[in-house]
């Protein structure tokens, strides 16, 4: 019976901790903060805010969203989105001077460049 209690409390550590750490992971990298206009047509944009919350605009109105990172990986959650359509996006970023790039790890060949507003 020691032996059970032991292995449960153990059991019940390790995921407290892989809890604490999963809370943890999502971070929102401060460079990404501000409003990126796509390098095409700058009337289609982005904007990050600081807290974690964002929109972007494509010309069909305001798509809001969360938003986290984790290492180079931009994670996009967005409030509502059309039938057929990602709502949960996952990038890669780079930023480099004041470009933003994203290359999106759902839909091959899907790439896109941003500069800071």
């Amino acid at each position: 019976m020691k032996k059970i209690v032991t292995l449960l409390m153990l059991a019940l550590m390790i995921a407290g901790t892989m809890a604490l750490t999963a809370c943890s992971s999502d971070e929102h990298d401060e460079a990404l903060v501000g409003t990126w206009r796509w390098d095409q047509m700058s009337d289609l944009y982005y904007v990050f805010n600081a807290d974690g919350s964002g929109y972007r605009d494509f010309g069909t109105g305001h798509d809001s969203f969360s938003w986290s990172t984790s290492n180079d990986r931009l994670n996009i959650n967005r409030d509502s989105a059309p039938s057929g359509e990602i709502r949960n996006e996952r990038w890669t970023y780079t930023i480099s001077g004041n470009i933003l790039t994203l290359d999106s790890q759902q839909e091959t060949g899907a790439i896109f460049s941003y500069i800071r507003d």
